[in-house]
């Protein structure tokens, strides 16, 4: 539709444009957007999906993925990690190891084990929340240097 601008243009001219150049190409571009949209709802969901995962494959092996969660994983905190193998029952001293060294059930398990821990520490969060202030301090009073400050009269964290 974008070949159509021109003569948009054209005839918005010989007729008193309501619309100005920009304007057209704009309309030209959303109704080529249009056709777009309405051709790829046209191909059946099935279909859409195998070409997405054919395009995926093109620029993706399967030792790519692999070699970017291994990246991730030596990136994250070696403690963090320690946590992620304790809590599937392994010895902490497998936080040091390559992913490449755990296999499928390895992974698995860890995988709940942690969707669990992610469970578990959300709701003691939601609970530590709120509790009184230490003795000794005068109302009103927060201690700046944990990093709170008061901002017209509502406490907040910065």
């Amino acid at each position: 539709m974008k070949y159509l601008a021109q003569e948009l243009a054209a005839v918005a001219a010989a007729n008193y444009p309501a619309l100005n150049a920009r304007e057209l190409e704009t309309k030209a571009f959303l109704a080529e957007m249009d056709a777009l949209s309405a051709a790829i709802a046209a191909v059946p969901r099935e279909e859409r999906m195998e070409r997405g995962a054919a395009a995926l494959a093109a620029c993706a092996t399967l030792a790519d993925v692999e070699a970017v969660r291994a990246h991730y994983w030596m990136l994250a905190p070696l403690p963090a990690r320690m946590v992620a193998v304790m809590s599937a029952g392994m010895d902490k001293k497998r936080a040091h190891d390559n992913l490449n060294t755990f296999d499928a059930l390895q992974r698995g398990r860890v995988w709940v084990e942690l969707k669990k821990l992610i469970l578990n520490l959300t709701a003691i969060q939601r609970c530590m929340v709120g509790g009184k202030m230490p003795a000794g301090r005068a109302p009103g009073v927060m201690d700046h240097e944990a990093g709170l400050a008061d901002t017209a009269k509502n406490w907040t964290a910065h």
